[in-house]
């Protein structure tokens, strides 16, 4: 008796245990449905880690050009959006970046703008479709003074960690070469983010890289474990100031919901006439304004959102058995000012961005590859679906046939391989925005060594009439 009645009380309290222990699972669980996803929420301050990586097997970054081409948008928008950049780390398959918001720009809007441009032009390069990184990249808020440096040194030691190298210095994509020497800070910008470090450190470029080295296994596997644990780290007090934050954040969310129902009741009592004026006014508006670039894809926007709000509506009144043919025609005629939009935009986008017949001064910077000496000014000539390098004919390079496309942004891309009598090949890759003419030149000599170099146009466009 004694037996069973203790093993039907043990019995008793471990089903309590576990009734208790899944009740917390549900409520943490439902709290954190209720929570907004952190990458929404801006916190003047804060330290923002972000991961983002490839979908499954997908290689983000696969040759030089191309973790070239991703630091120099993290350059373009952090200029664009004055977000400070502490530490990075560009690896073939994820990234890691820490951040510090500022002008009200979230981080959100920074790694859609950068993500989205990166997937274009990786696409085209590649000949690939389709998403490049998974839909969502993680965040995990930080307090500055605390994680600052735990953080930074954790982004620097990853390539050694993964087994890439054996010094972090060694890596070239990854902004610790940065903090070791003053030279390399401006690209992309990070002096000022590298004083604000030393300044915490109370040291510089030496104290950096022994405060690196000390790092041991333990405390990089603490932060590894906190970062997939946490997703606020830091004090007592900065934790309730960012769940503060994320209570307002989830309230105003709840406000700018109850505003889309009004508008959609407020578009269709004002019916099809008033909408049908609209769509041709603004038609007839951005016809006159067609260079503008940005002003279409605003509209288009507009338009897309249009078009999705009435075809849920058509969609709820056919679940509630009302009459859903008064959306159909708003739909077709929303459908067809989208897209004589896009043709339109095509065709003007295209307009000015013929290559045949034309020239571009271009200066060249090395990016990689063994430091020779070369002439960094070069005139590249398009005739009759051929191209010549002034400087490259001057060594035997040959004229060659050059493929040309319109690329999916609307862009002029065009590439050729060239070689001359001692085996060096040199391959051209470029694009023309109607505006700039820039592209790589990757030069392999007959030992095998590569050099790369970036180029960009010094001026214009020029025509072959002023050069002959």
């Amino acid at each position: 008796m004694p037996g069973f009645f203790f093993g039907n009380f043990e019995s008793a309290w471990h089903f309590k245990l576990q009734e208790s222990k899944t009740t917390g699972t549900l409520k943490k669980r439902r709290e954190k449905q209720k929570m907004p996803r952190l990458p929404r929420i801006y916190i003047e301050g804060a330290l923002y880690y972000i991961t983002s990586r490839g979908g499954i097997n997908q290689n983000i970054f696969i040759d030089v050009s191309d973790y070239h081409e991703y630091l120099s948008l993290i350059d373009k928008y952090k200029k664009q959006y004055g977000f400070k950049l502490f530490s990075y780390v560009l690896l073939p398959t994820h990234l890691h970046m820490l951040v510090e918001l500022r002008n009200n720009v979230g981080v959100s809007k920074i790694m859609h703008d950068v993500n989205s441009l990166y997937t274009k032009i990786y696409n085209n390069r590649y000949a690939k479709g389709g998403h490049l990184f998974q839909e969502r990249f993680s965040v995990t808020l930080a307090e500055k003074e605390s994680h600052l440096l735990q953080l930074t040194r954790y982004i620097h030691l990853n390539p050694k960690r993964l087994g890439t190298v054996e010094n972090p210095s060694d890596y070239p994509y990854s902004s610790y070469a940065q903090y070791l020497d003053a030279t390399k800070r401006n690209y992309p910008e990070m002096r000022d983010e590298v004083e604000e470090a030393f300044y915490i450190l109370k040291g510089r470029e030496e104290a950096l890289a022994e405060y690196t080295k000390k790092a041991t296994p333990k405390e990089t596997n603490e932060i590894e474990r906190l970062l997939h644990k946490k997703k606020i780290l830091g004090s007592k007090a900065f934790e309730e100031n960012v769940r503060s934050a994320i209570e307002e954040s989830a309230k105003q969310q709840k406000q700018r919901q109850v505003i889309p129902k009004k508008a959609q009741i407020l578009y269709l009592v004002l019916g099809g006439a008033i909408f049908f004026v609209l769509t041709i006014g603004i038609v007839y508006l951005y016809k006159q304004n067609s260079g503008l670039k940005n002003r279409y894809n605003e509209t288009m926007t507009h338009y897309s959102d249009i078009l999705e709000m009435l075809r849920r509506e058509r969609n709820r009144a056919l679940t509630e058995n009302r009459n859903a043919e008064e959306y159909l025609w708003k739909i077709r005629l929303t459908e067809k000012a989208l897209q004589e939009l896009k043709s339109e935009k095509k065709s003007v986008i295209q307009a000015g961005k013929d290559i045949d017949g034309c020239a571009w001064k271009i200066r060249l910077a090395q990016i990689d590859g063994p430091k020779k000496d070369f002439i960094d000014l070069d005139t590249i000539i398009f005739e009759d679906n051929y191209i010549s390098s002034e400087q490259l004919r001057q060594e035997g390079f040959s004229t060659t046939r050059y493929s040309k496309k319109v690329l999916k942004n609307g862009n002029t891309g065009w590439e050729t391989i060239q070689a001359n009598g001692t085996g060096e090949t040199a391959f051209w890759r470029g694009e023309w925005d109607g505006r700039v003419m820039r592209g790589v030149l990757s030069r392999r000599s007959s030992d095998g060594a590569v050099r790369d170099f970036s180029f960009a146009a010094v001026g214009g466009k020029i025509k072959q009439e002023v050069l002959r």
